[in-house]
C-alpha cells in the first residue's frame, strides 16, 4: 500500500472552532453498549464552496493507519464495464469521492475515496472518510461526489456519460470512531448530498453473516494505484474483483469482515457486495493482507438506519443542550445525536440482528446494540445445507443456457414418458415446453431481484427446496447427455445470431394482440382458466402489461399472453412430471446420490471447476428456474399484490421469449434423436437383464464365447446391450 505520506504534507490543524481538536482528540473512554440506543457525531458541512463541477485537479489516496499494499498475490481486477454506472447499471450508485479536512490548507491535495447511495441524498462511506486520525488532518469539511464517474473528462461529456454532481451537505460517524482509529470496527460514515441525485437505484444492504463458506464477495470502487493511460489520472476508473470467501468474524482480533479481494488506496468506503443478490454486507476500510471490512448491524456491526436518523434530524444551535463539549470546552461544529433503536427508519434492511451458526449473538464491547437472541428457524422451514451452493452454482450459469436446458431435459422426458404411455404426438407434445421454460428463468430473474432476506422472509426459498430436492438427482444424471444439443443454439441466442420465426406480412397479416384489461383470466389470450394460485399470478401479471409490451412480439407467431397461458396451462411442474417417469428411463432405474455425482468426474465433465457452463450446471439452472416459477404459483396473492416482481417476469419474458421460440427447433430435434437412442438402449437393456435371469435360472443356457454358437438374442455373436449403448453413443457423437 502506498505510504501514508501522500497527505501529510499539509500541516496539522491547531484549532477548529473553539478548541483544539487533532492536537488533543476527545477523551471519551470505553465505547460501552448504550441500551437500545446509539449516539452520533453529527456536523455539517461547507457546501457553498468549491461548488464548480469540475474535478480537483490535486488529489491523491487516502488510507487508513499504516497497514501494508493491498492487492494481494496477482491483481485480478476489472475494469467495470461502462453500462454497469450509467443509468438503470447495477453500479449507478457507487459515489466518486473528492474529500477535504479541517487540517488541510487551500494547497494540499483532495483526498480521493468510494462511497455508496442507500437512498437518492445518503452516501456511504468509511469513517477515515469523515475523520482522519492517520494523518491528523482532523473533520471532514468539503466533499464532492459524483455517480456515473469515468475520469475528469466524462464530467461534461453528456454525449457520451451521465455524471451527476453533488456536494456534501452534513455527516454522522459513530461516537468510537471520533474517539480513536483503534476503534476499527466502528470506521463508517454517512454523507448527506445537497440535494438528491435522480433516476438512481439504492444499494440494498443488509446484515454482515457471522460466519460463511466460500461466499462469493467482492469489493466495487475506485482504487487509486491505477491510472487513465491518456490523461494519467489516478482513480479515474471503477473496478470491480470478486472471489469466494470463508469467514468466521468471531474468530478475527476486530471482529471485522475479512477477504482476500484487491483493493487499494481511493476504494476506501466502498460496498463488499454479496452475489447473488448484489447486497452489501459491509464497508471495505482496511487494506493489508486479508483486507477488512467494517460490519453492518449484529453484535459487532454498526446499525446504519440509527445513523440515518441522525443524519436527517434538525441540527442543534451553538449553546442548546447536546451541542459537544470535549474537556469541558464546547466544540461549536460538533453536536452529539442519540438515537433509540425504535425510533429508526427501515432504511436497507441493516438493523436485524446476525445469526451467528449457534443461532444466539455475543455482546462484544464497543457495540453500539444490545443483545437480541436470534430467531431460531422453524423446523419445518430450515433449507437444506446444500441448498445455497446449488442456487449459487446455478446462477452462474447465462439464462439463455437455463432456458434451453430445461427445454431439452422436458423435451427427452415428455417423449419417453409418452412413449411408454403409448400416447406420443409429436404436433402436440412439445406444446408448452419453450414457454414453460422461458417462464421459469423469468421467475428465477424475478425471485433474485427480491433479494434472499426477502426470498426467507416470503418462504419462496422453502417453496423452491422441494423441487430442487426431488429433482435434482435425474437432472444431474441426464444433464451430460442432453446439453451438448442445447450448447450451439443457447451461444446463438447470447450473439443475437437468432433466426425468429415470422408472421404473416402485408394486407392478410394479423393484428398484434391487445392487452386484457378485465380481471377474468378466461379468455382466449391466456387459454382455459387456471387453478387459483396461477390465476393471481396471471391476473397480477396482466394488470402490468403495456402496449408497449406486447408490441415486443409483433411479427413472431406468439404473444406474450399466448406465452404466460402455454406455460401455465401445463398441469404441475414440467420438470416434475417428464423427470419423475421420462429422464429415469434415460438414466436407470438406480439414481445415483448427490455424493455418487459428486464423486464421479464424468458427470461434471471432467473437472467440475474448470467451467461456468458444465452440463450440469446448465441443468441446476434449469431447475432453478422450475423451483421458482413453482414457488411464485403457490405464493399466496396478497403477498404477491405487495411484492414488484412483475416487472422482471415480464421483460425477461419480453426480452427473450422471441429467441427461445426460434431456437427450440434444434433442440426439439435433438430430444427425438435422444429419446430414440434412449428407447432402443432401455429395450436392450431390459432384455439382456432377462437373459441373464433366466441363464442363473438355469432355463437357457448360453455359452457363445466357449461353443461358438451365436445365441438367440445376439446379432453375429455381438451382445445386444453393447450394441444398442454403441449406437446411442454414435448418434450423441455424430450430432444427429
Amino acid at each position: 500500500m502506498m505510504s501514508s505520506a501522500t497527505l501529510t504534507s499539509a500541516p496539522v490543524p491547531t484549532a477548529v472552532g473553539k478548541q483544539s481538536v487533532t492536537a488533543k482528540k476527545p477523551n471519551l473512554g470505553p465505547i460501552l453498549p448504550l441500551p437500545r440506543h446509539v449516539k452520533a457525531a453529527v456536523w455539517n458541512l461547507n457546501s457553498t464552496e468549491f461548488t464548480e463541477i469540475e474535478a480537483p485537479e490535486n488529489t491523491e489516496s487516502l488510507f487508513s493507519g499504516t497497514a501494508g499494499e493491498s492487492v494481494i498475490g496477482e491483481d485480478s481486477r476489472k475494469k467495470v464495464n461502462k453500462k454497469d454506472f450509467m443509468p438503470g447499471g447495477k453500479y449507478r450508485s457507487i459515489v466518486k469521492l473528492f474529500l477535504r479536512f479541517a487540517g488541510q490548507d487551500k494547497n494540499a491535495p483532495w483526498a480521493m475515496g468510494t462511497g455508496w447511495l442507500i437512498n437518492n441524498d445518503t452516501i456511504v462511506t468509511a469513517g477515515h472518510c469523515s475523520y482522519d486520525h492517520s494523518h491528523n488532518l482532523g473533520r471532514l469539511t468539503h466533499v464532492k461526489a459524483y455517480i456515473g464517474y469515468y475520469g475528469k473528462a466524462s464530467i461534461n461529456d453528456s454525449k457520451n456519460y451521465a455524471v451527476q454532481f453533488r456536494t456534501g451537505k452534513r455527516v454522522a460517524i459513530p461516537e468510537g470512531w471520533l474517539a480513536g482509529e483503534d476503534n476499527e470496527p466502528r470506521d463508517v460514515s454517512f454523507i448527506q448530498v445537497d440535494r438528491p441525485y435522480t433516476g438512481i437505484k439504492p444499494i440494498k444492504y443488509q446484515p454482515t453473516p457471522l460466519t460463511g463458506n466460500k461466499v462469493i464477495l467482492g469489493v466495487v470502487g475506485y482504487p487509486g494505484d491505477l491510472m487513465n493511460p491518456k490523461s494519467k489520472e489516478k482513480g479515474a476508473f471503477m473496478y470491480e474483483m470478486y472471489d469466494a470467501t470463508t469467514f468466521d468474524i468471531s474468530k478475527t482480533k476486530n471482529k471485522m469482515l475479512q477477504y482476500k479481494v484487491d483493493t487499494y488506496g481511493g476504494n476506501s468506503g466502498s460496498p463488499v457486495i454479496r452475489q447473488p443478490d448484489m447486497a452489501s454486507v459491509g464497508v471495505h476500510v482496511l487494506g493489508g493482507n486479508p483486507n477488512s471490512a467494517s460490519v453492518i448491524s449484529g453484535p459487532y456491526g454498526n446499525p446504519f438506519d440509527a445513523f440515518v436518523t441522525a443524519l436527517k434530524r434538525k441540527p442543534k444551535e451553538a449553546g442548546e443542550e447536546g451541542v459537544a463539549t470535549i474537556d469541558g470546552k464546547e466544540a461549536s461544529w460538533l453536536s452529539w445525536e442519540t438515537v433509540p433503536m425504535n425510533e429508526t427508519s427501515s432504511g436497507g434492511e441493516g438493523d436485524q440482528p446476525n445469526e451467528t451458526a449457534t443461532g444466539s449473538p455475543d455482546q462484544v464491547p464497543g457495540n453500539p446494540e444490545p443483545p437480541i437472541p436470534a430467531k431460531q428457524p422453524d423446523p419445518e422451514n430450515r433449507l437444506e445445507e446444500g441448498f445455497f451452493d446449488f442456487l449459487k452454482k446455478a446462477l452462474k450459469v447465462p439464462g439463455p443456457f437455463g432456458m434451453l436446458a430445461s427445454m431439452g431435459m422436458s423435451a427427452v422426458g415428455t417423449v419417453l414418458k409418452k412413449k411408454k404411455e403409448a400416447a406420443f404426438d409429436e404436433a402436440y407434445s412439445f406444446e408448452g415446453v419453450a414457454e414453460r421454460a422461458l417462464l421459469g428463468e423469468a421467475a428465477l430473474t424475478a425471485v433474485v431481484q427480491l433479494g434472499t432476506s426477502k426470498c426467507k422472509d416470503l418462504g419462496i426459498f422453502q417453496r423452491m427446496q422441494p423441487t430442487v430436492l426431488k429433482l435434482r438427482p435425474v437432472c444431474r444424471r441426464a444433464g451430460p447427455t442432453i446439453m451438448p444439443f442445447v450448447i450451439e443454439p443457447a451461444w446463438r441466442m447470447t450473439t443475437k445470431r437468432v433466426t425468429l420465426p415470422t408472421k404473416q406480412t402485408g394486407e392478410g397479416a394479423i393484428e398484434p394482440a391487445h392487452i386484457p384489461t378485465s380481471d377474468d383470466t378466461n379468455t382466449l389470450v391466456f387459454g382455459p382458466r387456471l387453478d387459483a394460485n396461477a390465476e393471481a399470478f396471471v391476473r397480477i401479471l396482466t394488470k402490468n402489461l403495456t402496449m408497449e409490451d406486447a408490441e415486443a412480439f409483433t411479427g413472431t407467431e406468439s404473444t406474450i399472453g399466448e406465452v404466460v397461458g402455454k406455460a401455465l396451462r401445463i398441469t404441475g411442474p414440467l420438470l416434475g412430471s417428464v423427470a419423475e417417469s421420462g429422464l429415469s428411463r434415460l438414466v436407470g432405474d438406480e439414481i445415483a446420490t448427490e455424493a455418487d455425482i459428486d464423486a464421479n468426474p464424468e458427470a461434471d465433465l471432467n473437472n467440475p471447476e474448470s467451467s461456468e457452463y458444465t452440463y450440469d450446471a446448465m441443468s441446476q439452472r434449469a431447475l432453478a428456474g422450475e423451483a421458482a416459477l413453482e414457488a411464485l404459483l403457490h405464493t399466496p396473492e396478497e403477498t404477491l399484490q405487495q411484492e414488484a416482481w412483475w416487472d422482471a417476469v415480464k421483460n425477461v419474458v419480453i426480452k427473450w421469449g422471441p429467441k427461445v421460440l426460434g431456437s427450440g427447433v434444434p433442440v426439439l430435434s435433438g430430444a427425438m434423436a435422444i429419446a430414440a437412442a434412449a428407447t432402443n438402449y432401455a429395450t436392450a437393456m431390459k432384455n439382456a437383464k432377462k437373459r441373464e435371469m433366466e441363464a442363473e435360472a438355469g432355463q437357457d443356457q448360453l455359452d457363445a464365447g466357449e461353443n461358438g454358437e451365436t445365441g438367440e438374442g445376439d446379432v453375429n455373436g455381438v451382445d445386444p446391450a453393447e450394441s444398442a449403448e454403441e449406437e446411442f453413443l454414435a448418434t450423441l457423437e455424430n450430432g444427429v
